[in-house]
């Protein structure tokens, strides 16, 4: 294992998981100076070309390594991870399935998009072997799968990929426009039954993924009962976040209830402008492990600090994800404005800073 402190960051992320920690906070870091990351002679030109977990799959683990090999040196709540299968992008649910998917990237990223695969129900019928193995696709993403999991040793946690079930998978397999127009159809048909079929698949590719990583996964996370815990997928709201709330109500939370439920927890990955209203629906979810608030990334200025207190008050005791600004951090320590029960993570610049934070949060009490 690389970081130093994982039996310390362990017992407190088993602690908030267990939604034991509503008068104290979890804070884990992005650090921005890496002193273990090299400068490359690599291309930033953007083209079509292969997926980086298939052509480069020793520099993508390498790279992973890199970016993990950080947190040896800093004391805070993170757990080190990689995803190194993220490379497929977007449509790797597409790809699985034969779709017709092209890569577009540079020699640091890949993203993904494909052409509707589903128009009518018999198309969808067609896709329903998949557990075959027999897809040359799903070779591929298996055989980078299992390179990522012997390459890693257990040094960091291998993410799973972030599921596309229900409106999410929708709009994979039927494109963009045509899974909207079916929303504001009255005939949901054919719109439902891929939300259907989602939840079976989505959970299949979890396993699948599982399986593989398992020996990995359990040496990174230390601990049998940390293991438990933690080793989940993510899910995602995307989709929903430019409806009204009530699409997500009648097409979009009994899917992910229900597929929350097979897995036995998972995060929720959310952000958009309409996720304050789509919230008071979502901390219905039952069994969720983390509930990430939005804010990801730079996306601050659509939900300002005030709605921090927001978050949680309709979260009831969900362990929330949010990401915060430095000032932000601070003043919440200062005025002890930061909600309990929540993971804060913030950028900040070196490792000296976050060794700080780190101190200042396992000390906040409410």
């Amino acid at each position: 294992m690389l970081k130093k402190n994982l039996p310390e960051a362990v017992e407190r992320n088993k602690k908030f998981l267990k939604r034991q920690m509503m008068d104290g906070i979890l804070f884990k870091s992005f650090v921005q100076e890496n002193p273990y990351m090299i400068e490359e002679n690599r291309s930033r030109k953007w083209d079509t070309r292969s997926s980086l977990s298939i052509t480069e799959k020793p520099w993508v683990i390498e790279d992973c390594r890199r970016k993990a090999m950080v947190y040896q040196d800093i004391n805070d709540d993170t757990i080190t991870e990689g995803y190194p299968t993220l490379h497929f992008g977007e449509s790797i649910y597409s790809y699985i399935l034969g779709g017709d998917v092209q890569f577009v990237g540079n020699e640091y990223q890949t993203c993904s998009g494909a052409k509707p695969l589903v128009y009518t129900e018999a198309d969808l019928d067609k896709l329903r072997d998949y557990k075959s193995g027999t897809n040359e696709n799903l070779k591929i993403v298996k055989e980078s799968a299992e390179f990522f999991a012997k390459e890693t040793k257990g040094d960091f946690w291998l993410q799973y990929f972030i599921g596309a079930d229900a409106l999410n998978l929708a709009v994979e397999l039927l494109g963009t426009t045509e899974a909207y127009v079916q929303v504001g159809d009255d005939d949901h048909t054919l719109l439902k039954k891929v939300m259907e079929f989602g939840v079976d698949y989505m959970y299949w590719f979890y396993l699948l993924q599982k399986g593989i990583y398992r020996e990995s996964n359990k040496a990174a996370l230390y601990d049998d009962e940390f293991y438990e815990l933690y080793d989940k997928t993510w899910y995602s709201i995307d989709a929903y976040a430019i409806c009204e709330s009530d699409v997500y109500v009648s097409l979009g939370f009994d899917y992910q209830q229900e597929l929350i439920k097979k897995v036995g927890g998972g995060m929720l990955h959310t952000h958009g402008t309409g996720l304050l209203r789509l919230l008071p629906y979502i901390s219905k979810l039952e069994g969720l492990s983390i509930l990430q608030c939005g804010r990801d990334l730079y996306s601050q200025e659509y939900l300002g600090y005030e709605n921090l207190k927001t978050f949680r008050e309709l979260s009831g005791d969900i362990p929330l994800r949010i990401n915060v600004s430095e000032e932000e951090f601070i003043q919440g320590i200062n005025d002890k404005s930061l909600p309990g029960g929540v993971e804060y993570l913030c950028y900040v610049k070196d490792v000296d800073t976050a060794n700080r934070y780190a101190d200042m949060a396992k000390e906040y009490k409410l």
